[in-house]
Formats: structure tokens, C-alpha cells, sequence
């Protein structure tokens, strides 16, 4: 029988079998573990990216399996699985899209945009990497027999969050139609775009950047939020659960390309979106409100991105 997520008193009884210096390992085990999936991006090379994928994924299973078997680690297992289905995400994402947009769609990435060289390729690049994330984390959860209310995967409290988030989507996108998008100007050195960005040129990119950029919103927060914060809870409770998924999710940004300033941009932007985003699926109880908000910020991204392509 199906439970819909894991209860409260669930969480009391399971935390109080660690002490504290049990949970600072756990804690630091359990970043070293999600930073050593994302780690796998900085591999150059794609062959070596897939394989050492698929070796962390199969050293989790391990774990996995020996945890479950094991009265005094049994308590782990479900952790354990979880890293385990973040790096077959990983894995995935590392070797299908591509494959896709390179070989079927002939959109091989570019210096400009890492995913495809044309704007139907990176919308499909994208959406396909998002069905897999998505969809093994829903898989993931059935597996273990928890409700699907475990990963946020539902609407959640249609209350003032929702609208706060709608209202930061349409303000952000509005905010970004206002900067002067040139080469010569302070806003390109944080946008480092093709050209000079008119109106004319966004308006025709929208489509393409709304689906995108919800698309990899909704994604990043099941897989780095949905799959871990209430796994976290069982052990560390909701403030440190919440900045530990928030440091895995910043490390997953290190090394990118799209800003000159990757330190300030994990600092002053992806970390603390982590938290907010943390803070917005407890709080809304659902990932709809969290997609949204995460979605809008992505669109500073994705919106260089779309200037390069053809």
C-alpha cells in the first residue's frame, strides 16, 4: 500500500536514530554523493562522460542493494536509490539528447549554445532531457512505494505563492524586453547574446524561451528538490535538509559557460535560488509555484542561448 508522503511522525522516529556526529557524516556523504553526479559535466570528453556516469550510477545501486539487505543500513536505502536515480538521469541526459539533436536533427551544439545550433533543435534537446528527469523520478518514487506526493508531483496550494510566481515570470520576462541587448552595452557582459537583441527578434525567440525555460525549471526541481527533500528531512529536518540539496544544486552550475563570472553567479544566484525554491515547495506543498519562479530566472539563460542559433 501506497503512502502519500512520509509522514511527520515517520520523520521523529527515524531521525532520532542518529546522533549528531552520525548525521555530519551522513550530511557530508550525502554531498560528496550528489556533487560527484554533476561532477561528470567538467569531463571534456563524451565517451569518458557516459562511462564514468555509468560507473557511479552502478557503485549507488550497489550501495543500494547492500542497504536494503542490511538490518543496521537499512534505514539508508532509500537515499541511496535516490543518487542512484539522479546519475541514470545524469547518464541520460549526458548521451540521448545530443545524440538527437546532432545526429537525427543535424543541430549539433556550439560555442554559443551548448545544446543545439538551431531553435527547434534546442527546444527538443531540452524537452527531452526534462521527460527523462522527470519521468524516472516519478518512476523512482512507485519503485519505493511511496505516494507521489513524496517528490512534490502536484499542483500544490493554489494560494499567493502561485501568484507570486506567475507575476515574477511575467515581470522578469518584461525586464529582460527592456535591457538594451547590444554589443556595446553593461547588460551584455551578464548576457553575453549574438548580436543586438531587439523586440522584434525576443518576440520571434518567445515561444522557443517559454517552453524552454519552463521545461528545464520544472526539471531541476524534481531532480535536485522533488527526488531529495523529504529523503533529507528523515535524517537532518527541513532547514538542513533544504541548504543541502541548495549546495548540490549550485555545484551542478560550476564550469558553465554562459556568464563571465561563475563564482558570483553561484553565489549570489543559483545558491540562494536553490533555497527559495526549497522554501517554496514546503511552503506550497507542490512543485508548480517553485517550476514557475525557477523557470522565469532560466530565461536570462536560455535567451543567449536561442541568440546563436540559426
Amino acid at each position: 500500500m501506497q503512502t502519500s508522503a512520509i509522514g511527520p511522525h515517520v520523520l521523529e522516529e527515524q531521525r532520532s536514530r542518529l546522533n549528531t556526529r552520525e548525521k555530519w557524516l551522513l550530511a557530508i556523504v550525502c554531498l560528496f554523493a550528489g556533487i560527484a553526479v554533476f561532477a561528470t559535466h567538467w569531463i571534456a570528453d563524451d565517451v569518458t562522460r557516459i562511462i564514468c556516469g555509468v560507473v557511479l550510477a552502478a557503485v549507488y545501486l550497489g550501495c543500494t542493494l547492500f542497504a536494503r539487505r542490511s538490518r543496521s543500513l537499512q534505514q539508508f536505502w532509500e537515499l541511496s536509490f535516490a543518487f542512484f536515480v539522479l546519475a541514470v538521469i545524469l547518464v541520460l541526459n549526458n548521451s540521448i539528447p545530443g545524440y538527437v539533436g546532432t545526429s537525427i536533427l543535424h543541430s549539433p551544439p556550439d560555442d554559443g549554445n551548448p545544446l543545439a545550433s538551431t531553435v527547434s533543435g534546442t527546444v527538443v534537446v531540452q524537452l527531452l532531457g526534462t521527460c527523462f528527469g522527470i519521468a524516472l523520478v516519478l518512476a523512482s518514487t512507485l519503485v519505493t512505494r511511496r505516494g507521489l506526493g513524496s517528490v512534490y508531483a502536484r499542483p500544490g496550494k493554489l494560494g499567493v505563492w502561485l501568484v507570486f510566481s506567475i507575476v515574477f515570470f511575467v515581470a522578469f520576462y518584461a525586464f529582460l524586453a527592456s535591457l538594451p541587448l547590444r554589443p556595446d552595452s553593461p547588460a551584455q557582459r551578464l548576457l553575453p547574446t549574438n548580436g543586438f537583441v531587439t523586440f522584434d527578434r525576443l518576440l520571434m525567440f518567445t515561444p522557443a524561451l517559454v517552453v524552454i525555460s519552463l521545461a528545464n525549471g520544472f526539471e531541476e526541481e524534481f531532480v535536485t528538490r522533488g527526488l531529495f527533500l523529504q529523503k533529507y528531512d528523515v535524517f537532518f529536518g527541513p532547514r538542513v535538509a533544504n541548504v543541502l540539496q541548495a549546495i548540490v544544486f549550485a555545484s551542478a552550475h560550476a564550469g558553465v559557460t554562459y556568464t563571465p563570472s561563475a563564482f558570483v553567479f553561484i553565489v549570489l544566484l543559483v545558491f540562494p535560488l536553490g533555497l527559495f525554491a526549497g522554501y517554496l515547495m514546503r511552503a506550497t506543498d507542490g512543485v508548480l509555484a517553485g517550476g514557475i519562479f525557477h523557470g522565469a530566472l532560466d530565461m536570462a539563460i536560455y535567451l543567449p542561448f536561442l541568440t546563436f542559433t540559426s
